[in-house]
């Protein structure tokens, strides 16, 4: 088992090159720059930044300005330590921006409104830093009930060990949703070890290796699930790796987010070895999903308009990440999606300002012969299209 050292040790590292990565693609943007003859550059933006860099991400700055305003090369400013933002060449009366002051202030405003959990105040930064402090307790406590388990300990501390594990789950929950946050629970699962909860985990530990890759017949407990439906969903996963190389492991039956159909989850077999779920959430009620999901689509909510669009996206989830091999590759390849993010796919993609959900929207629309932005097909080809068949 790792110690609490290596596992700083290791963060530390990845940090490290993901802080590396993004100065590299700031040296590349000033050499096209250089070449097509401006100074100008835009500056990306994400939702939930740190305030200091709120004022600046998303504008237009001239080379100087990147360095008296942005704070280029300062260990707190653009592409300093833990900065994600990266900036690109803009040409005056040429390039278009993203994004419009108008559309920044206001994105600004609203995330500087506090909101209250538990009697105390959250601004979106703060939420966010929250979170990923939430996460880290809980996979402490995923360790301490594997560590648990290994020395053989007395059941009932096991047991009282998972029941504070998933008090800890339930309050990240009620916590993201007061915040208006998706959850990500993938930077807890990303352990390994999978599913940790009172009487849950060992039927699921090893399933990987024994369960055929179908929808499990635990499905049948969620509301209106039948043989029909059950087939259904089969049919649009086997109609979408009949076009595309899709690496799926697992079909898995769990508790998701309210209003959540489907999600993709990756894991950690028990080589080391990166893997993919599609879990589908046993909370639906499956009598209304098809009009539900129409009615996403009408208001412009979500780009899908059919159960196979929504496993689409998901799948999108999976082909983006599945050629990486281990959690450093995939933390990696994470942190650049996510600054791929585009604005106007769908009102669900920028509400989350997250890149893999804007290119999992867009390929949704790119299979359906909708228009979307050059950027994305662009994005689609890197990522996605690279695994059709």
């Amino acid at each position: 088992m790792r110690n609490d050292y290596a596992n700083r040790i290791e963060v530390a590292a990845r940090r490290a090159v993901m802080t590396g990565l993004t100065q590299l693609s700031g040296k590349i943007a000033e050499y096209n720059a250089e070449k097509l003859g401006t100074e100008y550059f835009e500056v990306e933006w994400h939702a939930g930044a740190r305030p200091t860099h709120t004022i600046w991400q998303g504008r237009v700055w001239s080379q100087q300005q990147l360095y008296d305003v942005c704070g280029l090369g300062t260990v707190t400013g653009l592409c300093g330590a833990n900065c994600y933002h990266t900036y690109f060449p803009f040409v005056p009366g040429v390039s278009v921006r993203t994004y419009t002051d108008d559309w920044l202030d206001e994105q600004n405003r609203k995330e500087s409104e506090p909101t209250e959990f538990r009697g105390k105040e959250y601004t979106l930064y703060e939420a966010k830093q929250r979170q990923r402090q939430m996460e880290t307790a809980m996979r402490a406590q995923r360790e301490k009930v594997q560590m648990l388990q290994d020395g053989d300990a007395d059941p009932d501390d096991v047991m009282l060990a998972k029941c504070k594990y998933q008090g800890q789950l339930d309050e990240y929950a009620r916590f993201s949703k007061q915040m208006g946050l998706k959850q990500e629970r993938e930077r807890i699962y990303i352990d390994g070890r999978w599913r940790v909860a009172p009487g849950r985990i060992d039927k699921k530990l090893n399933v990987v290796n024994t369960m055929k890759i179908s929808v499990p017949r635990d499905a049948y407990k969620i509301k209106g699930m039948t043989s029909e439906a059950k087939h259904e969903i089969e049919a649009a996963i086997n109609n979408l790796k009949k076009e595309y190389d899709i690496r799926l492991d697992l079909i898995e039956v769990a508790k998701m987010e309210v209003g959540d159909i489907f999600g993709a989850a990756p894991y950690l077999d028990d080589r080391g070895k990166l893997r993919f779920a599609l879990v589908i959430n046993e909370d639906i009620d499956y009598n209304v999903v098809k009009k539900k999901i129409q009615r996403r689509y009408d208001k412009g909510r979500f780009a899908g308009k059919s159960i196979e669009d929504y496993i689409a996206h998901e799948m999108a989830h999976i082909m983006t990440y599945q050629d990486c091999k281990n959690e450093a590759e995939f933390r990696t390849r994470q942190r650049i999606v996510e600054r791929q993010f585009m604005q106007g796919i769908s009102q669900y993609a920028d509400k989350t300002g997250k890149g893999e959900e804007s290119l999992a929207e867009a390929f949704v629309r790119y299979r359906n012969k909708e228009k979307i932005p050059i950027r994305a097909e662009l994005l689609i080809r890197s990522y996605i299209e690279r695994w059709k068949k």
